[in-house]
């Protein structure tokens, strides 16, 4: 037994029972990034279930064509120009950082192709969606995603999977990210490390709303990200969990929503653990 691999196992907090009419199905609120791992919990989860619902595509192909569509750019992303150069300076040193202390395992870090492994390289030419989750990513230095490890233990035990939206209609997304957010998250890098352990710390506890509340100026937390998708991401799920019982992926901000959503419907939504 790998025994280093196992401490990094979790219990997950972040989970909601969903129930109506004697069925039960579960939402799973995910971090795109994480320092630890959920597999054990996931893999118990899906035991139980043929149908496995993710927020968009994760196939190896998808994610070439969301690198590529990130680094489809041939300029500089404008927000550059708005960040302070105290900023850019402890971006640059924290990337040198990560490049020079461990390998590149990271989900995202196909987003970047060239050498030095650094600032520029991590903007110029690059989207700034990519630009960001590269940044951001690599900073963080963190090597696990609920997502990914949903996705991949899913297959495993040859679930059905399904994605909730389109990689196309994820894409308009992603590009509709906010960059004045994106600004000044960048811009706050001195507050990282602290925001980061605060993170971790209401995720493990499963603190929803503590959860909510600090990542409220959070790049992606905009209402092009957030709000709409949710009645999407519901419409979509609420016929699969009609019919069977479900297991569903999706952000934890989403989680608020949908969960609203359900219970305007009759369904018992309920926090639990696993």
């Amino acid at each position: 037994m790998n025994l280093l691999f196992w401490s990094d196992q979790k219990p997950l907090r972040m989970l909601w029972r969903v129930e109506k009419d004697g069925r039960a199905s579960h939402l799973v609120g995910t971090a795109h990034f994480f320092p630890y791992s959920f597999r054990r919990a996931l893999t118990r989860l899906m035991r139980d279930v043929d149908t496995v619902l993710f927020e968009g595509p994760l196939d190896e192909a998808s994610s070439e064509r969301i690198a590529a569509h990130g680094r489809d750019c041939n300029e500089m992303p404008a927000f550059v120009e708005n960040l302070r150069p105290e900023a850019i300076r402890e971006i640059d040193r924290l990337l040198r950082e990560q490049a020079n202390g461990q390998g590149n395992e990271a989900w995202l870090l196909s987003l970047v192709e060239r050498e030095p492994v650094y600032f520029e390289a991590f903007t110029r030419g690059m989207r700034p969606y990519a630009a960001f989750f590269s940044i951001w990513q690599t900073c963080l230095g963190w090597k696990y995603s609920v997502d990914m490890e949903g996705y991949q233990a899913a297959r495993k035990l040859g679930k059905n999977i399904q994605a909730l939206e389109t990689l196309e209609e994820q894409l308009e997304v992603l590009d509709n990210i906010s960059t004045e957010r994106i600004t000044r998250m960048l811009n706050d890098v001195e507050t990282w490390s602290e925001y980061n352990r605060v993170y971790v710390r209401y995720f493990l506890k499963g603190e929803l709303d503590k959860l909510m509340n600090l990542t409220s100026r959070f790049a992606t937390r905009g209402p092009r990200v957030i709000g709409a998708r949710d009645h999407i991401q519901f419409e979509r799920m609420k016929p699969v969990f009609e019919r069977e019982d479900v297991l569903a992926f999706i952000g934890f901000p989403h989680v608020p929503g949908v969960a609203a959503l359900f219970r305007d419907e009759g369904y018992t939504v309920t926090q639990t653990s696993a």
